[in-house]
């Protein structure tokens, strides 16, 4: 059986030392793009991180709290 890393809803992640498609848009182009009503749909958050990163993952959090 492969070793296969999953998200909590048990979907799989891709590997980005295989994936060509893991680069990171830049943290200010995704803040600024990314629409407000997706912070309330389920995968909106995972859009996010897979995206944009951890760390914006936690400033786009803050930016859709306030």
């Amino acid at each position: 059986m492969k070793d296969e890393k999953t998200n909590p809803s048990g979907a799989p992640i891709a590997a980005c030392d295989v994936e060509h498609r893991c680069a990171i848009v830049s943290c200010t182009t995704c803040l600024s793009e990314i629409p407000t009503d997706v912070a309330l749909t389920f995968e909106g958050p995972d859009y996010v991180q897979h995206f944009c990163g951890l760390d914006c993952l936690e400033s786009w959090k803050r930016k859709q709290a306030k």
